[in-house]
């Protein structure tokens, strides 16, 4: 197999583009295009879906952060359960429509991705065989958006939205088949005793030195600041949209994001193995950046469906270079550490958005910007600072 690396499709990255599908773009996100239908049938106002959505957010904090902090190990019975709960998960929204119902599924389903997640991203070292391996792997981010907004969109219009889910549950079960066997230590393993990276794992042996502890907490810091604007960015782009496109804003609007996003990490991979990954970094957050300040001028479909691309064309950049960076350092649990504090980020930008910002949108997207200015600058001094440049 080593010999057509260079030409055929990882088997073991395509899991682990499968599992990232099912758990973020799907068990996390699907809330997002489905909300507006929920929200007509059950005649919320604007609270229940907020809160419910801030809900997952707290969850998938709680997943990084358990193993962040070594309160739980990621190996393979984690990950395998948190499989199985984050497909029931999406088959248990539709059987109540009472809110602590809703609220606390929700909140199971973020602790459920935030794990699978940290076991995908920080074993993608050890099973790479190429740089573009890892650009597969993040590419599942992506796929999920766009299955989900694909599902609403093809739908919608002869399913109620307690259909909607179970069609979504079928799809992320069937998913769940084939990313079962992603490979992850076993119980009481280390990543080192494991025996099952390829010969042409990329993984190399780092000393975890007190100047890349500190490049890391800088590489933190930028980190939560991404989150922070990115999730604004998400959650209010679909606001924006709606007077524009109608009713079906939350789902044409993530489709071209969903679509954005599959594709993004195989562009971002190439232009990392070309300019390195401190000039990739800039150039990402740039035109992430740019997404938000076109939000602004939001009355325009045609800007709104570019920075709606700029936004999936890029988050997930940021997030694939920003992790690889941490775990170059040999920082011990980087993914989950560096996750914990993405998380939480995007746990405070619609807190602000609510207490300060709830008057004007387009105040929220100008607050986006400048947090992901902030992220692009600690990211960048992080990097260097921390001596990892490729």
């Amino acid at each position: 197999m080593g010999s057509t690396a260079g030409s055929t499709i990882n088997p073991t990255a395509f899991r682990g583009t499968l599992g990232l599908a099912l758990a973020m773009g799907m068990g996390r996100f699907f809330y997002t295009p489905v909300l507006p239908l929920m929200v007509a049938a059950l005649h919320w106002g604007s609270a229940p879906g907020a809160w419910i959505a801030t809900l997952n957010y707290v969850g998938y904090f709680i997943g990084c952060l358990v193993v962040a902090r070594g309160w739980v190990e990621p190996d393979r019975l984690v990950y395998r359960a948190s499989l199985i709960v984050s497909t029931l998960c999406l088959v248990a929204i539709p059987l109540s429509e009472n809110l602590i119902w809703q609220g606390s599924v929700r909140t199971l389903a973020g602790i459920a991705s935030g794990l699978i997640f940290v076991c995908i991203t920080q074993r993608i070292p050890f099973v790479a065989r190429r740089p573009l391996d890892s650009g597969i792997v993040y590419a599942g981010v992506g796929t999920g958006i766009l299955v989900s907004g694909a599902i609403v969109l093809a739908a919608s219009s002869f399913i109620d939205w307690h259909g909607l889910w179970l069609i979504c549950a079928f799809l992320s079960a069937v998913f769940t088949v084939i990313a079962w066997t992603w490979p992850m230590p076993g119980r009481g393993e280390t990543d080192a005793q494991s025996a099952e990276a390829p010969a042409g794992s990329t993984q190399t042996a780092t000393v975890e030195t007190p100047a890349r502890r500190r490049a890391m907490a800088i590489l933190t810091a930028g980190y939560f600041f991404q989150g922070f604007g990115y999730i604004i960015i998400g959650t209010y782009l679909v606001v924006l949209a709606k007077p524009v496109f109608g009713e079906t804003a939350a789902a044409s609007t993530w489709v071209v994001a969903g679509i954005a996003t599959a594709a993004s990490p195989l562009i971002w991979s190439f232009v990392v193995a070309r300019i390195g990954t401190h000039r990739g970094l800039a150039v990402c957050y740039t035109l992430q950046v740019g997404g938000a300040v076109l939000a602004v001028f939001g009355t325009n479909p045609v800007l709104l469906l570019i920075s709606a691309a700029l936004f999936g064309g890029t988050f997930i950049g940021a997030v694939m270079m920003t992790i690889g960076e941490g775990t170059r350092m040999g920082i011990t649990s980087a993914s989950a550490k560096l996750t914990t504090w993405y998380s939480l980020g995007q746990i405070a930008g619609p807190a602000l958005v609510a207490v300060a910002l709830s008057g004007t949108i387009i105040g929220s997207f100008i607050a986006a910007a400048i947090a992901l200015v902030l992220a692009m600058a600690l990211t960048l001094y992080g990097v260097l600072s921390g001596n990892v440049e490729q």
